[in-house]
Parts: C-alpha cells; sequence; structure tokens
C-alpha cells in the first residue's frame, strides 16, 4: 500500500502552497497518507536552461510509485511541464488532479475567478465611482489570467464603461515586468486610469512602489488591487485590495478526487472553489484590520531579523567550512559535522541527497543531468534533531530509509540542486521548516547551490594545480599536498608505507630517434600505466620528466615485489595497446618506511633510498642491453 501522493508547486507561490499544505494535512489524517511537495522555483524572467535546471525536478516523479498525483498547473510557470506531468499519470494509470488548467481527461479544482473578481471590479465602480481602469495580466496564454480579464471586461460592458485591448497588459506575473506593462499602458494613453486591475498581487505590489517613486499616490490619485491575497499584500502600506482564494479547500478537494474515486475511476470533471473579495486600503476603503496586521508584524519583526541574522550566519559558516576541502569525502564530512550543529530552520527532518560523481569527477561535464538515476548519495542526514548514518539512496525512493508509518504522516519538501540545466541533486525539509512560512527558502537553496558549485570549482582547480597535464597524475605540488601529509600520518600512527620509484629506460634514446613527441607519448604510457595500477589508497606522482612515485600504505615486502611486477606488466600492455614501434620498459626500486626503528627519518629519505635502487637496477638494464648489441 502505498499511502502517499505527489504534488507538483512551484515556490514562488508560498502564501498559496501553505494553504494548500494545511488542507492536504487535513486529509492526511483522514485517509493516512505522506505528502511528497515537488517544488520548483522555475520563472519566467531567468535564462530558459536556469528555470529548466528547476523544472527538472518534477522528473523524478514516477505517478506509479504514488497514490496520486496533484500538479499545481497554474502556478508551474510551464504549461508543458504540467501537460506532461498529467499525460504521465494518465498512462500509467494514476489518478492525477490538475489545480487551475484544464486539461483533456484530468480532473481539475480551479480558484473561482468569477466570483471574487466580479465581486472587486463592481466595488471598484459602484464605491468608487471608477470610470477607467488598466488591466495588467500575467501572460497571454495563462487561463488565471484570460479568466480575470474576461470577468474584468463583462463587469465594466456591465456598467456602460468603455474597455478595449489598449488598456491590457502584460507583467508576466512578475514585479519588473509589471512596471514594463504600465509604462507602455501610460505611453499608449498619455495619462494614469482611475485604476490599475493586476492580476496577482506581486505585480500589484510593484505598481504601488513605483507610482509611489513617481510621487503618485495611492489610492488618492490611482487605485490598485491584486489577486492572491499574500502575506506581503497583508501588510504593506496600503493593504493591498485583493481576491482571496480558498487553497485549503481546493487542496481538500483534490485529495477527494484521489481517494474518493481511486476505486472508481476518475472523471473528466471540473470543480470550482469560490473566491471572496478582500476589501483594504489600495482602493480608497478603511480597514481597520489592515493596521492590525501591520502592528503585529512590526512585534514579530525583531525575532524575525535576529532568525535571518542566524540563518546567514549559517550558511556563512558552511561556507568557510567546505571552501578548502581536499575531496569530495572531506566535503561530505564537513557538511556532515555542520548540519548537525546548525539545522533549526530545515523541519523535523533533512537531507541532502546528491549525485556524488558530479563532484568526484570534477573534470566531466556529464556527471550532472536532467533527471537523476541509480544510487545517490545521502551527503547530510538529519532527522528528529540527531544525524542519521545513511549512505545511500535510490532515484526512485527519493527519501532516505523512508517508509510510511501507519497513522503517522509528513510532508517532504523536495527542491532541485542543479547548475544551469544539469542537475546534481536535491534537498528534502519535511513537516513545517521555518524557511518555507518565512519565505526564506529560494535564498536559502541559492546560497546552498553557490557554495556547492563554488567548492566544485576549488576542486577542479585543486585538480589542475595538482595533477600532471600530460598523464594525470599528481605533480610536485600534488607531492606536498598529498604525499607529505600521508607520510606524517602514518608516522603517528607507526603504519609502514612503500614508496616505489620508477624510471623510464632508454628515455633518451626515445627521444634522440623517434622525436620527443614520441618521448611524450612514453611518458604519458607509463603514467596511465601506473594510473590504472593505483588502488583506492595509493598514490601516483610524475616526480619529474621520466620519473614517477608510487605511495602505498600498509605493504609487506612480498606483496611490494607482486606490485612492482603487476607495474611492469601493465606497463608492457599499455605500450603494446598503443601499438609503438618501440618497447617502453621502466626500472622500478622500492623500500618501505619504518616509523618506530627510524622515527626521524624524513620522506625525501625513503625516495632518495629507493631512487638509489632504481639506478642499480636501471645500471645492470643498461649493462644487458650493451651486451645483447654486441
Amino acid at each position: 500500500m502505498k499511502r502517499k501522493i505527489a504534488v507538483c508547486g512551484n515556490g514562488w507561490s508560498l502564501d498559496a502552497l501553505t494553504d494548500a499544505i494545511e488542507g492536504f494535512r487535513i486529509c492526511a489524517k483522514e485517509e493516512d497518507f505522506d505528502v511528497f511537495l515537488f517544488l520548483s522555483f522555475a520563472s519566467y524572467n531567468v535564462h530558459r536552461s536556469l528555470m529548466q535546471g528547476e523544472l527538472n525536478i518534477y522528473q523524478q516523479i514516477n505517478p506509479s510509485d504514488y497514490d496520486g498525483i496533484v500538479v499545481f498547473s497554474n502556478m508551474l510557470n510551464s504549461d508543458e511541464t504540467a501537460h506532461s506531468l498529467c499525460e504521465k499519470a494518465k498512462a500509467q494509470g494514476v489518478p492525477a488532479v490538475s489545480i487551475g488548467m484544464e486539461i483533456e481527461g484530468v480532473p481539475s479544482v480551479c480558484v473561482g475567478n468569477e466570483n471574487g473578481m466580479r465581486a472587486l471590479v463592481s466595488h471598484l465602480i459602484e464605491e468608487h465611482k471608477v470610470k477607467k481602469l488598466f488591466y495588467i495580466g500575467g501572460t497571454e496564454d495563462h487561463e488565471d489570467s484570460q479568466e480575470r480579464l474576461r470577468v474584468t471586461r463583462e463587469v465594466m460592458e456591465e456598467h456602460g464603461l468603455k474597455f478595449s485591448d489598449k488598456d491590457v497588459g502584460y507583467g508576466k506575473w512578475s514585479n519588473r515586468r509589471a512596471v514594463d506593462a504600465l509604462d507602455e499602458l501610460i505611453r499608449n494613453h498619455k495619462k494614469l486610469p482611475d485604476a490599475i486591475v493586476c492580476a496577482n498581487d506581486i505585480m500589484a505590489l510593484a505598481i504601488c512602489t513605483e507610482l509611489d517613486k513617481r510621487g503618485i499616490k495611492v489610492p488618492e490619485q490611482v487605485k490598485v488591487t491584486g489577486f492572491d491575497n499574500t502575506k506581503n499584500s497583508r501588510i504593506f502600506f496600503p493593504a493591498i485590495t485583493t481576491v482571496q482564494p480558498d487553497y485549503q479547500s481546493v487542496a481538500r478537494r483534490a485529495c477527494e478526487i484521489i481517494y474518493g474515486e481511486k476505486k472508481r475511476g476518475a472523471k473528466n470533471k471540473k470543480i470550482v472553489v469560490p473566491t471572496i473579495p478582500v476589501i483594504a486600503e489600495s482602493c480608497g476603503c478603511s480597514n481597520p484590520v489592515c493596521a492590525a496586521r501591520r502592528q503585529n508584524y512590526c512585534k514579530l519583526s525583531f525575532q524575525r531579523d535576529l532568525d535571518a541574522k542566524l540563518l546567514e550566519q549559517n550558511e556563512h559558516v558552511m561556507r568557510e567550512r567546505i571552501s578548502d576541502v581536499s575531496d569530495y569525502q572531506d566535503m561530505k564530512n564537513k557538511l556532515r559535522f555542520h548540519y548537525s550543529e546548525n539545522h533549526q530552520f530545515e523541519g523535523s527532518a533533512f537531507y541532502l541527497v546528491l549525485n556524488d560523481e558530479y563532484f568526484k569527477n570534477v573534470m566531466s561535464t556529464g556527471a550532472a543531468r536532467s533527471k537523476l538515476t541509480g544510487n545517490l548519495d545521502v551527503a547530510v542526514a538529519i532527522k528528529n534533531d540527531r544525524p542519521v548514518d545513511v549512505d545511500r539512496v535510490s532515484a526512485e525512493q527519493l527519501i532516505p530509509a523512508y517508509r510510511k508509518k501507519k497513522n503517522e504522516q509528513h510532508v517532504f519538501i523536495l527542491c532541485p540542486l542543479h547548475y544551469f540545466d544539469h542537475n546534481y541533486g536535491y534537498v528534502v525539509f519535511a513537516d513545517d521548516p521555518y524557511i518555507l512560512s518565512d519565505s526564506m527558502m529560494y535564498p536559502y537553496l541559492e546560497k546552498l547551490q553557490q557554495s556547492l558549485r563554488l567548492l566544485r570549482v576549488n576542486l577542479r582547480l585543486k585538480l589542475l594545480y595538482d595533477k600532471d597535464a600530460l598523464t594525470g597524475l599528481y605533480n610536485r605540488l600534488g607531492y606536498d599536498n598529498k604525499v607529505l601529509p600521508l607520510f606524517q600520518e602514518s608516522m603517528v600512527d607507526k603504519t609502514k608505507l612503500t614508496v616505489f620509484f620508477v624510471d623510464i629506460n632508454s628515455m633518451k634514446k626515445i627521444n634522440d630517434t623517434y622525436g620527443h613527441e614520441q618521448g611524450d607519448v612514453a611518458i604519458k604510457t607509463v603514467g596511465f600505466a601506473i594510473a590504472d595500477c593505483l588502488q583506492k589508497d595509493w598514490v601516483g606522482v610524475r616526480f619529474g620528466g621520466d620519473e614517477f612515485l608510487v605511495i602505498v600504505p600498509n605493504c609487506a615486502k612480498q606483496k611490494a615485489t607482486t606490485i612492482k611486477r603487476r607495474l611492469e606488466e601493465r606497463i608492457a600492455q599499455r605500450a603494446q595497446e598503443n601499438e609503438l614501434t618501440y618497447t617502453i620498459t621502466a626500472s622500478i626500486g622500492f623500500v618501505t618506511t619504518d616509523p618506530v626503528k627510524r622515527p626521524d627519518a624524513k620522506i625525501k629519505e625513503y625516495v632518495r633510498e629507493a631512487d638509489n635502487l632504481m639506478y642499480q637496477i636501471k645500471k645492470e638494464f643498461h649493462q644487458k642491453e650493451q651486451n645483447g648489441n654486441k
């Protein structure tokens, strides 16, 4: 039994989603299911590839894993994505509900634009004697935007007032574009109207702010209205006259469709949840509730500011901790330590799930992709205020160690992590995270992604600095950064290392006979052969022109002899695979450190001893070569 539903929403509509979550919670208690809220911050105002990176979170949904899927189609800022999600659910025989848009074969629950919008526009005309108004919609093809426009037009005509297409502009649901739309309308009409009716509160707030900058008073000179009754519109001055959607009821009706009709089969039906006007100050009406709300908001502002500063401090500390890590495992350890101490804002559970290959293979561009598959690494897992030791999770399961417990309901919020349209992980917040209720989630996610991206760049730079460009092995700087700390650690732990010194035979002859390009080929051949033999805790170094080091922990003499033979064999195999016209061999000397008998010895002393042993072997090789040529 699945007992969970998938909900697809957009973070720019958090006020509506917060109300909807309460509705889902009520139904979850009745039906005993968990909610998986897939949340993006897709926006029309960003680069297309950035928007796609946000939308990719919905690709992680396999509808058959859920009892049903609820798509806030009017909020996703991508009609194509909304249709795709519903069609995918239909194809798998899973109940789907569209919130907002009507999609063929899918039941829909819609916010009723008619009631609230009609009452609001009628109020402007009848109470405030508005005769001329501008309408600023979202986008031209958006169903809600056009429906609100239709009602506005009808009410104006019913009152015998002129209203034409020249009175309509589109602000793409955003603040900046709304101001652009206003400017265009003013240029066309040469003057301001009596009122500006906006299709959402974000645009209404932007218009009020812009008019105030220009010395135009709202509502005395121009009345402004919105739609949605968001938190910001309620505490703004003047408080926005707007329309209140009942998203809690919307969510409940969606759940009724999924669980009430699951056995009978969902019908192609449309449910409309009525809206009501909220008369406030931006139209010129007095409302004592508005002042009380602002007063209460101000009372809590001190605590909010302190929380915001603490969250920013936490994020700063996290960035500092991971800014100079040596590798992915080091990053993971530091992230786990950081979040074990700092998780006041993430909810009852917090998971940071990553495609670890993206951070381990930093030179590759193919490690991130639009859809995460296979097993993913759980970099951080916090549950019930405690770190949880979970290492992997499948991309299908999504929530680490997830098990649905009877009579226990949770809301999991999943947000994407991406670089443009390449996704490398996601984060999970559970139940009632503070950053959701106080609109901190977007900056929180932005800073987390910036920190992870900067970390990957640093790892890449470190790799470029530490690695030899020709062979991919560590260079002399890498030797300082990797071998020296490894040797110091072995001295403290009283463990042994074996140092192999590898030198290519007859290198001068190869350069003189075949040219320096083939000399580079010989060096690459030996370097790649060494890399082929390296195991997890071994270190390979290009120490000089044709000289290499291999450092192996916990290596007895018999094992060292086997490794030496394996290196020689792999060098010969590499040369054969490259179909070279000349022979490549190498002389290899090795020595094992002894921290007990030689506690004051330096790593350079052991390297010199391995070099001397190599030189004796090389000397014997050249003598045999000379004897063979006689």
